[in-house]
């Protein structure tokens, strides 16, 4: 990878965040498009972006400016002074390495950015932390609900059906990094800065490509899930949408055991399937696992499509992934360059101290949750409340992160209908298509009778 890009991007478990998610359940898939072959407008002259910037790319600056009247009575976390808020995602455990890693620090430089740019109207920013350790999510929650928290913000977690009930029942707003689940996605209360993962919607838009521009491969196809809830879900979302609307043929469709280790079996399937077309919903290390396997049984593979979980350092350095097709929501970090707020996000993460390791995509939609809810905070003044803030937020129906990703519509929680694919070249990501920006198209987001819960 070149510039930032060489910077570690270990986004290991179950991921979905490629179609995260809608509460709503009669938002249509037609509409007016958010921007057909979206293209890079960061509204802002060349330079470098800081906490004095009157606009970061495509929005203003939510953070700075004075507090005007006296806080309202009874407003949880809400103080003359102070907005506290929190975060939850998955750190620490015993069973795998997760997709969150650097999501607590992006909300970290988040804060450190607005608090240096004088607060939101003049009241300083609060963290509070949590770490859900993969199992824990709910237990979190309990303590978050009982913190005092005005919201929580740029969370996630890999089991995040878990602590819901909770968080709605003490009334507390979440504008989450993504949602793994759709029970989460389509909970009251929650929002998140680019819409999917839900129950009765989804973007065949990348099967579309993939089948036009390899239309024998995938006939040939094998897809590969963990046996877990949240990668099950997904992988039969891939299975049967791209099977009805792009022409796939899974002759392999593999749900594999947690912690499994023997991919011999799996691999001499494919093999005697003649499978052409290769993709998984999984860990990182198990998918070059079996990547690596499939080289040595001689099985040639003309497509690897792999999801945003896989734009990885470790990755693109396996030979075995060489060629491999991979999804982004977010632009790549090698235009960070030519994107001031992508900029803006790795200068604050180096000044929380951010390791390579946590730089991520998934911290970067962290990062533009962060900006969301500063900037339906900031335009609350000293109105703050909870339902007020859902309320401003309910009503930002055009979403790009100043230019870090994708335009959705958040306060809709409308599917997104863009997306964009890097291909690994020699060790390197590299923009394969589209040409600049996103592919998007309202069309590509389809309806399906079948629900996909969880």
């Amino acid at each position: 990878m070149t510039h930032r890009c060489t910077r570690a991007l270990l986004v290991l478990l179950l991921l979905v965040a490629a179609a995260c998610g809608s509460r709503t359940d009669d938002t249509s898939a037609e509409g007016d498009d958010l921007g057909e072959d979206q293209t890079q407008d960061d509204g802002t002259d060349e330079g470098v972006l800081g906490p004095d910037s009157e606009t970061l790319g495509s929005i203003d600056n939510p953070c700075g400016g004075e507090a005007g009247g006296e806080t309202p009575s009874g407003v949880p976390g809400v103080s003359d002074d102070t907005i506290r808020i929190g975060v939850i995602s998955d750190r620490e455990n015993d069973l795998a390495p997760v997709p969150t890693v650097g999501i607590e620090e992006a909300v970290r430089a988040f804060v450190e950015f607005c608090n240096e740019a004088g607060g939101i109207n003049g009241r300083e920013l609060e963290l509070l932390t949590y770490d859900s350790q993969v199992l824990r999510t709910d237990d979190v929650t309990k303590e978050a609900c009982a913190d005092d928290l005005f919201a929580l913000v740029g969370s996630g977690s890999v089991q995040d059906q878990l602590g819901v009930e909770t968080r709605i029942d003490c009334g507390l707003v979440e504008v989450a990094a993504y949602s793994a689940t759709s029970t989460r996605a389509e909970s009251d209360l929650f929002f998140q800065p680019i819409p999917g993962t839900q129950s009765h919607f989804f973007n065949v838009g990348p099967c579309q490509l993939i089948a036009e521009r390899f239309p024998e491969a995938v006939t040939k196809a094998a897809i590969v899930y963990t046996d877990l809830p949240a990668a099950s879900t997904r992988g039969a979302q891939i299975r049967d949408n791209c099977e009805a609307e792009a022409g796939f043929d899974f002759v392999v469709d593999y749900p594999l055991p947690f912690g499994s280790t023997n991919f011999g079996p799996l691999v001499s399937q494919m093999k005697s399937e003649g499978v052409k077309y290769f993709t998984m919903v999984s860990a990182v290390p198990d998918t070059l696992a079996i990547l690596r396997e499939a080289q040595d049984q001689g099985v040639d593979l003309e497509v690897i499509d792999l999801g945003q979980q896989y734009y990885a350092s470790a990755v693109a350095d396996d030979g075995a992934a060489d060629g491999a097709m991979v999804l982004t929501n977010t632009y790549p970090f090698s235009e960070a360059d030519d994107i001031p707020v992508l900029g803006l996000y790795l200068d604050w993460l180096d000044e929380v101290g951010a390791t390579d390791e946590q730089i991520t995509t998934l911290g970067v939609q962290a990062f533009s949750a962060g900006l969301l809810w500063a900037t339906a905070t900031a335009a609350l003044g000293d109105d703050l409340s909870r339902e007020n803030l859902i309320a401003e937020l309910e009503g930002i129906h055009e979403w790009d992160g100043g230019g870090l990703h994708m335009t959705t519509d958040p306060g809709a929680n409308r599917h997104n209908q863009c997306f964009l694919y890097l291909e690994i070249v020699d060790g390197d990501f590299q923009r394969n298509f589209p040409d600049s920006g996103f592919e998007c198209d309202a069309d590509s987001v389809i309806e399906t009778e079948e629900a996909y819960e969880g």
